[in-house]
């Protein structure tokens, strides 16, 4: 969505903004018939800045896919018994933002800086979609923070949540679709925060398969899947790190990304120690997976900072 502010009018020299603004500034410059032309000290320019909210959108909607597995992982980790009081505070909040992010999404959230409702009719739907099928586990979501041994409440919400993915994706693809300007980004640093912003939501998928292996619950999937996560992970923090150009690609495009991505693949090869244990069949004790589920919060706060510094870049100016 845009939206033009004008402003304050400029005396002596002409910097449009956009064609709008020469557009607007020919026309309050031209002298009416029979008067004389204005002189160049008398010429006002008014201007007009575009402001978009293309990307925060897009951002939002990537972190409505993180929150549909972390509200899994920490539902399964509170009715486990592992790390608990950290994890019904992280279900909490993330039940908390969902709401507020798909409500932003559809109406606008100013302190957000999603300028208005939706008006494109395809995500309209697709937000609608998601908002049918987040109602469904909401309930459970909420019986899991009344009481931390609700397991049945747990399983409700892990049986639902890859469906909740699945349109939270599709809703993502349609805002990058959408709103991916290329006045306000290119395709390359669009390209970049789909795959990070992926990889938020990987984290939590590897916590949620982690604590449904050492549940027995959909054990067999969850391992399979968790192995499959773990690769997809760690193949794109070194694409993002080194470049992919057969895919398009580029490598981490300033020093302040290549940093954020350096201290990620360094911690990257110490969390994955024990996501990979579980996958060879070993028993992981109750610190092992507290620090399974513990770990991947680091990393999906250091994956969120990452993003802000690769949505800085694609603002910069083309």
């Amino acid at each position: 969505m845009l939206r033009l502010t004008q402003s304050a009018p400029r005396h002596n020299g002409f910097l449009a903004l956009s064609s709008i603004a020469i557009m607007t500034t020919f026309l309050c410059s031209a002298p009416a018939i029979g008067q004389e032309a204005a002189t160049p000290d008398e010429l006002i320019d008014v201007n007009y800045v575009i402001e978009s909210d293309g990307a925060d959108r897009i951002l939002l909607a990537g972190k409505l896919r993180t929150l549909t597995q972390q509200v899994a992982a920490a539902s399964c980790s509170v009715t486990s018994g592992i790390d608990v009081v950290e994890a019904h505070d992280v279900l909490e909040q993330a039940t908390a933002e969902f709401d507020r992010y798909i409500a932003a999404l559809r109406d606008g959230d100013e302190e957000l800086h999603i300028l208005g409702p939706e008006e494109d009719a395809r995500i309209v739907r697709d937000l609608e979609h998601v908002l049918e099928e987040w109602s469904a586990i909401h309930s459970a979501i909420d019986a899991v923070i009344a009481d931390s041994n609700n397991v049945d409440a747990a399983h409700v919400i892990d049986d639902h949540n890859l469906e909740l993915l699945d349109l939270t994706t599709i809703l993502s693809s349609d805002i990058s679709g959408r709103y991916a300007h290329p006045y306000e980004m290119t395709a390359a640093d669009a390209m970049m925060i789909e795959i990070a912003g992926r990889q938020l939501m990987l984290t939590q998928k590897m916590a949620k398969d982690s604590c449904e292996i050492w549940t027995g619950y959909h054990s067999e999937e969850a391992k399979e899947d968790l192995v499959a996560t773990m690769a997809v992970f760690e193949t794109s923090l070194n694409a993002l790190r080194y470049g992919m150009p057969d895919a398009g690609l580029q490598a981490a495009p300033n020093d302040v990304i290549r940093t954020d991505l350096d201290l990620l693949l360094s911690r990257w090869d110490i969390v994955k120690i024990n996501q990979q244990r579980l996958v060879d069949g070993e028993e992981l004790n109750e610190e092992q997976k507290t620090e399974i589920f513990h770990d991947l919060l680091v990393e999906l706060a250091d994956l969120e900072h990452l993003l802000d510094d690769y949505k800085e870049h694609a603002e910069r100016a083309h």
